[in-house]
């Protein structure tokens, strides 16, 4: 699908509510407002340049710094937050975090806590898929510290001599926690790994929506063609540290965050959106304003929703 002006827009108001949210939620579990949170500021992109050519029935899967994933396929900032604050109206009922948080009508599929653990989950998605002889095709998130587990190998693996219609897309922020990715890494390339699954792969710049968007749309239609799997690693750099639990920063300079933010994918499109004559400054700044509101409205709400009642907790338990 080519993109037109309406599309860059969207993609656009999608960034930037995803920043917002990213940027609110940071603070408040700063303030301990909520548990911890780990940030995917700077990150911005990517769901939104995956998501925005998705079909309703293609799967994706996140991991614990994937909720613009979720705001990008359409779950409420609302919801998303009364996940974190685990209020009784919020998607999870408050029984379980918001990074396992499902919602089948939008392809989101429940992720898991354990680095890498999702990737053999997702392959499992796609195999179903495949078996149902149906068209959809599953993402699967990762992140550079999850590629040296093995159960990274084994899903991808699998998914390469089975062809299943997945696409394992690696967000390489460089750091693995704090550890940079030379030191966790052998061989110098994440991408390069791919080729001992015969998998094609590519690295794309993370910080550019239209390029996401573009090698997205390339490997999620090799995969529904029934070519099988893609791996995709993109570069991207988170701008917070790992969480909010204190974490601290033991290899990344000022000057370095400096010089990714000078890269900022929201600044990069807007500037894009601008030239090509897409959008005035005035409409631009508009969306930011509108996004701001809704995302107050929605943290006052969720701060004066009830908890679930105990007896929920019970619920859905196997006993």
């Amino acid at each position: 699908m080519s993109l037109v002006a309406a599309d860059l827009l969207e993609m656009h108001r999608k960034m930037a509510l995803i920043r917002r949210f990213e940027e609110v939620a940071f603070e408040l579990a700063l303030a301990g407002k909520f548990a911890n949170y780990h940030g995917g500021m700077g990150q911005e992109a990517i769901p939104a340049g995956v998501c925005h050519g998705l079909t309703s029935a293609d799967k994706t899967m996140i991991t614990h710094r994937g909720l613009g994933v979720l705001l990008a396929r359409g779950v409420s900032v609302q919801d998303v937050f009364a996940g974190l604050y685990a209020k009784g109206p919020s998607p999870t009922r408050g029984r379980i975090p918001v990074y396992h948080m499902a919602e089948p009508k939008l392809g989101i599929l429940a992720g898991t806590s354990m680095v890498g653990s999702v990737i053999p989950l997702a392959a499992g998605s796609a195999l179903a898929a495949k078996l149902d002889k149906r068209k959809d095709v599953t993402i699967s998130f990762f992140g550079d510290g999850a590629v040296n587990r093995g159960d990274v190998h084994e899903g991808i693996n699998l998914a390469a001599v089975w062809k299943l219609p997945i696409v394992f897309f690696c967000e390489n922020n460089f750091y693995a926690k704090s550890t940079p990715l030379a030191a966790t890494t052998a061989g110098g390339s994440i991408v390069a790994r791919a080729a001992g699954y015969g998998l094609p792969s590519k690295v794309i710049d993370g910080n550019d929506v239209v390029a996401v968007y573009e090698a997205t749309q390339e490997a999620v239609e090799r995969a529904r063609s029934g070519a099988g799997p893609s791996f995709i690693e993109c570069e991207t750099y988170r701008w917070t540290p790992h969480s909010t639990a204190g974490d601290r920063e033991f290899a990344r300079t000022a000057e370095e965050l400096a010089g990714w933010k000078r890269r900022c994918p929201v600044k990069r499109l807007e500037k894009s959106l601008l030239e090509q004559g897409c959008a005035t400054q005035a409409q631009l700044d508009a969306v930011h304003e509108q996004i701001r509101k809704d995302v107050a409205q929605a943290v006052q709400w969720v701060e004066s929703a009830p908890y679930a009642e105990p007896p929920v907790a019970l619920e859905n338990v196997y006993r």
